[in-house]
């Protein structure tokens, strides 16, 4: 649920309560009902007064029969404010008459139908009214006394008592109603959200229009731009990854032509310019090592990659630790590799897997100091059925803001390194992108004691 959701959906109900609560109490105060004789009295009039009116109007019309069922169904704390008096001055409800009502009464007649009294610190309103089956009734309103609180207003509490159940269903169905408007106004804008925070993470295949079809609003519009836009940039970038390969691949062979002719000026040179000569086969083995990452580079970030082999990390991993055995004792490295699992198979396309481990690996060789160690670590996620290896070394680490930062091409932590010590940023970035293709995920933490820690998930071959 979204912050612009909540605020959409609090503010509609909020409103629409706020309405609901403000036309009955305009209604009522106002006296806005089909019943309009309550215009005539002064809002500063007694409450009582205003409520000897309101029951005059709504009693004349009726028989004995429903104003006794009218008085039954009012609230008990509000029957000792009034009294309905038949001709044999016995109340309706069968109660005792308090004294002042009993000097009221002989007061209302057929020619004097309203009068009032002051009975001690309290104000008695009558009037003589003839219901509509000709049983005539004197009704009696008292104003609260001190006890009762002189500015208690006894209509508007009834009012309260009666409308408050209206008035909390009428919130509750509108705040159902705001909650499915606000739910559909957002669920567009969400699944725009959804759709960039897929291409921040680089796949541009995301199209939202089918969500959109058969609509011509405003939203609708935006997402139909969207869908153009991503469609140009999946285009663009599709191109410029196929731009570089092809130039790349189209400088190798001027670039292999070169190398011919270095090595036979090498041999002619009788070590007048071997100096220069050397220079000159450095920058051309690393002209070509660039050209030969660029190319390794995947260029599809879409999946599209038939994984059709099959792969034992544990046995690549032991292989690795083989070939560079060597490479870790002449720089007094411990190197090692700790499992928990005897076998661990993976699907993968050809032998790409291999180079992320291999560069993973010659990596920490590179960067961890005489008498470091590098430790590998596999073991198998059961909840998420995947491997992950561990590679760890002693080195100086990366920085923190730099650790995502180093999966991507021709990135490195250092611009002021040479390229002998610092490379030229795409090994990682190849590793990203294959272990991507392999549905995998890799990232990089530093370690509480220094060195860094690069972890590779790769999903495990399903087994028929």
């Amino acid at each position: 649920m979204t912050r612009l959701y909540l605020k959409i959906f609090i503010t509609f109900w909020l409103i629409t309560a706020l309405i609901i609560v403000a036309t009955n109490v305009v209604v009522h105060w106002f006296d806005m009902t089909p019943d309009r004789m309550q215009r005539s009295i002064d809002r500063d009039e007694e409450p009582a007064k205003r409520l000897l009116f309101q029951m005059t109007g709504a009693a004349i019309n009726r028989n004995t029969k429903q104003v006794m069922q009218d008085m039954r169904s009012m609230p008990a704390w509000s029957t000792r404010f009034f009294y309905v008096v038949d001709k044999d001055n016995r109340d309706l409800l069968d109660r005792p008459l308090p004294p002042g009502v009993l000097v009221l009464l002989p007061k209302l007649t057929s020619r004097h139908p309203y009068d009032k009294v002051q009975d001690r610190n309290r104000k008695l309103f009558g009037r003589y009214i003839t219901l509509n089956d000709g049983n005539s009734v004197k009704l009696i309103t008292i104003s609260p006394g001190r006890d009762d609180g002189s500015d208690r207003d006894i209509l508007w509490e009834m009012f309260i008592e009666n409308i408050w159940p209206l008035l909390l269903v009428s919130i509750l169905i509108s705040g159902s109603a705001c909650f499915f408007l606000a739910r559909h106004f957002t669920r567009s804008l969400n699944t725009l959200q959804k759709a960039t925070q897929q291409i921040a993470r680089g796949d541009l295949s995301v199209r939202v229009g089918k969500q959109f079809s058969g609509r011509n609003d405003e939203i609708a519009a935006l997402g139909r731009d969207f869908d153009h836009m991503t469609e140009r940039l999946e285009k663009a970038m599709l191109e410029q990854k196929r731009l570089i390969k092809d130039v790349s691949h189209e400088l190798r062979s001027p670039l292999a032509r070169l190398q011919i002719a270095l090595g036979l000026a090498q041999q002619r040179s009788n070590g007048s310019v071997d100096k220069e000569l050397a220079r000159i086969k450095q920058a051309a083995d690393y002209l070509n090592n660039v050209i030969s990452d660029i190319l390794a580079l995947p260029v599809l970030d879409n999946g599209e990659w038939e994984l059709d082999d099959a792969l034992d990390i544990q046995v690549l991993l032991e292989t690795l630790l083989e070939n560079y055995r060597q490479d870790a004792e002449d720089k007094h490295i411990d190197l090692k590799l700790s499992s928990t699992v005897d076998e661990a198979l993976v699907q993968t396309h050809g032998n790409m897997l291999i180079g992320v481990f291999e560069n993973i690996l010659r990596n920490a060789l590179h960067y961890t100091p005489q008498g470091g160690s590098i430790t590998l670590d596999l073991h198998y996620l059961d909840s998420d059925q995947q491997y992950i290896v561990h590679t760890c070394d002693s080195g100086p680490g990366v920085p923190e803001n730099a650790l995502e930062d180093i999966f991507e091409p021709f990135f490195r932590t250092d611009q002021a390194r040479d390229r002998e010590s610092g490379g030229y940023g795409l090994g990682l970035a190849i590793a990203q992108r294959t272990v991507a293709l392999h549905k995998g995920k890799i990232s990089a933490r530093n370690l509480i004691n220094g060195g860094l820690c690069v972890s590779v998930q790769i999903p495990a071959e399903k087994k028929t």
